[in-house]
């Protein structure tokens, strides 16, 4: 198991369970439409964005395309089935031998469900660089 990737799946199964994955904030459209022709210039408070339907953070939405590609990989990498690992164990927050039954790990096996989970991590953890890589050399052919 990859600790760094232990904090970030959790965080993004937090989210999932708590923000799904979608997000909307109103558009000034909505404000129109709900406030009429005069809507309010100040309203006093502070505004938290996050939690209030603007979805993911940054690194949860990257973990997110990180599990959805894996999904998409062949059978033969075993993408799906991890990809289902990820959904169980950090967002329906399932117990590890239930885990291990619907993935269809031998009941007893704690060494493979391991090795599933430590192959879990270095998946990401390989997506997650990847994408970043590839983010950075866009910029890197933008500035030039």
């Amino acid at each position: 198991m990859i600790d760094e990737v232990e904090a970030v799946m959790i965080n993004w199964g937090e989210q999932r369970m708590r923000l799904g994955l979608g997000g909307g904030l109103s558009s000034p459209m909505a404000s129109i439409m709900e406030w009429g022709a005069y809507i309010p210039r100040r309203t006093p408070g502070s505004r938290a964005l996050i939690g209030n339907g603007s979805g993911m953070d940054y690194i949860g939405s990257e973990v997110e395309a990180a599990i959805a590609e894996m999904s998409r990989a062949s059978v033969k990498s075993r993408g799906p089935e991890l990809a289902q690992l990820a959904q169980y164990r950090y967002v329906d927050l399932l117990p590890v031998r239930e885990q291990m039954r619907l993935l269809g790990i031998n009941e007893g096996a704690d060494r493979t469900y391991r090795n599933w989970l430590d192959k879990l991590h270095r998946q990401v953890f390989s997506i997650l660089a990847t994408r970043s890589e590839s983010r950075s050399g866009k910029h890197k052919l933008q500035a030039s």
